[in-house]
């Protein structure tokens, strides 16, 4: 028998556990709307209060913070302790090691950055599954497996029906491949980022503001939809009803909403302003405010704001 034929949940051995099923998958195939949020901090508080505050998912940076292998164990213990479903964003796309690092510490996905075609994608899931779907080296002594080698095929097997890849689309060279990647079997969510794509056509961050952006996420939604591939995406910076309704009117299946420091700073700044505002024409005053160049998120263009990762 196949390690894919075999169970998914490891029952009878002693010392097994079962291993739990990919909520965000099941959400997306229930035609639910799971929410996350983008996690740069690797604050383990910062993850407890995402998830006692209705949030489905939190993506785990290790491209752009200094998330390591050893605190992503931490983050993700964290997350799973308030029902948090974790993903990490890998340094690079065909990382091998980074991938293998960030599923044995329990993600239950990868997210895989500046893509430039299908064989990316490849070669991130030769390296997230085990035989015969990819061609991944075994460790039983790993968080993931539950530290056990008695149960290790089940995990296995677990892994090859659970795990999800996540593509971003972040280039012309991933937009001009968007149907073999949509089509590889192992994709069922990707991301465009409407930042980095932008600056890589020239058009700063405008995000959807710009007319090549525009043109590349209708693309996106389009193939997501032919294809089945939820597409991530929704107002990450200001989000309210509306602009939320319109990201699912366009096709938006999956939301990512805030990324923790700057929701963290947003909030901190509106505080800082109120008491401003709230001392101005009484006998007190507040001193003057610095300009650090940086503007509290505001709802004023739902469609400029609408992308999915900076």
């Amino acid at each position: 028998m196949n390690v894919q034929d075999q169970p998914i949940f490891a029952s009878g051995t002693r010392g097994g556990a079962m291993y739990t099923k990919n909520r965000i998958k099941e959400m997306i195939d229930n035609g639910q709307i799971p929410v996350g949020m983008q996690c740069f901090t690797g604050d383990p508080t910062l993850i407890e209060i995402m998830g006692l505050t209705g949030f489905d998912y939190v993506m785990l940076d290790s491209e752009h913070s200094g998330n390591d292998p050893r605190a992503m164990e931490t983050l993700i213990r964290a997350a799973d302790s308030v029902g948090l479903t974790s993903f990490v964003r890998v340094p690079q796309a065909t990382d091998e090691a980074s991938i293998h690092r960030a599923l044995e510490a329990g993600a239950m996905g990868v997210y895989l950055p500046e893509i430039d075609s299908v064989e990316d994608v490849k070669k991130a899931a030769d390296a997230a599954f085990y035989f015969p779907k990819g061609n991944r080296g075994i460790c039983p002594s790993v968080r993931a497996a539950h530290y056990n080698p008695e149960t290790f095929v089940d995990y296995t097997a677990w892994n090859n029906n659970e795990i999800m890849l996540v593509p971003m689309i972040e280039n012309p060279s991933a937009l001009a491949d968007l149907e073999n990647i949509f089509a590889h079997p192992d994709v069922h969510m990707a991301v465009f980022a409407s930042g980095d794509y932008g600056f890589s056509v020239g058009e700063g961050m405008d995000m959807l503001g710009g007319t090549k952006v525009k043109a590349a996420y209708q693309e996106v939604l389009a193939a997501g939809a032919k294809h089945n591939v939820a597409v991530v995406g929704g107002p990450v910076l200001a989000a309210d009803p509306d602009s939320c309704r319109e990201a699912i009117e366009a096709g938006v299946r999956v939301f990512s909403l805030g990324l923790d420091s700057v929701v963290f700073r947003s909030a901190c700044q509106a505080m800082a302003d109120a008491l401003d505002e709230g001392a101005r024409g009484t006998k007190f005053t507040r001193p003057e405010k610095k300009n650090w160049g940086f503007a509290a998120p505001r709802p004023h263009n739902r469609l400029a704001d609408s992308n999915t990762a900076i």
